[in-house]
């Protein structure tokens, strides 16, 4: 199927969608006309530990196994964690921090993804986990990608975790 659409407010003219064997792949311009922009929809599984030695400044890091769309490790190091003002009743906390997907790959991409985190986490109950992930660049295949990946799932720290993704990564 292939679509035509202008996203005035957004940062890219979409010129289609249409599969490339059983992925969707959308094509997408910058609005300065420079040049396309290769995006593929990803999504999948990942199983996270707590890993150890961890150089983050607040003691958190992590490693995953990503299943599905993207293949790799992804190791998270935590750069803060702040309290939601309802802590007290809701035990949220807020993370930020750096991940980077070791050995990715990406519909026959291959290299390093750069990510910025931004995730909500419950410490109680369920330990339910929310992440924004934002693609802000990697080697290889993936010097210059952008996108972003949505993380949903529960993690229990010291002990892990599992979660799905879903987004998108974009190649220059």
């Amino acid at each position: 199927m292939r679509r035509r659409a202008i996203c005035l407010a957004g940062a890219f003219l979409f010129l289609g969608v249409g599969m490339l064997g059983s992925s969707p792949v959308v094509m997408a311009l910058d609005p300065s006309g420079a040049e396309a922009v290769d995006c593929e929809q990803v999504r999948g599984h990942l199983d996270e530990l707590p890993l150890v030695p961890c150089a983050s400044p607040v003691g958190l890091c992590t490693i995953a196994q990503m299943n599905g769309s993207i293949h790799g490790d992804a190791i998270f190091t935590a750069a803060t964690i702040t309290s939601s003002t309802d802590f007290p009743l809701t035990g949220v906390v807020f993370v930020t921090g750096d991940t980077a997907i070791e050995d990715a790959q990406v519909a026959g991409h291959r290299g390093r993804i750069a990510i910025k985190n931004a995730a909500a986490f419950r410490t109680t109950g369920g330990n339910d986990l929310v992440d924004v992930q934002t693609i802000i660049g990697g080697t290889g295949d993936f010097a210059g990608a952008t996108g972003s990946l949505r993380i949903s799932g529960d993690f229990v720290p010291g002990i892990g975790g599992s979660s799905t993704y879903e987004g998108v990564v974009c190649f220059p």
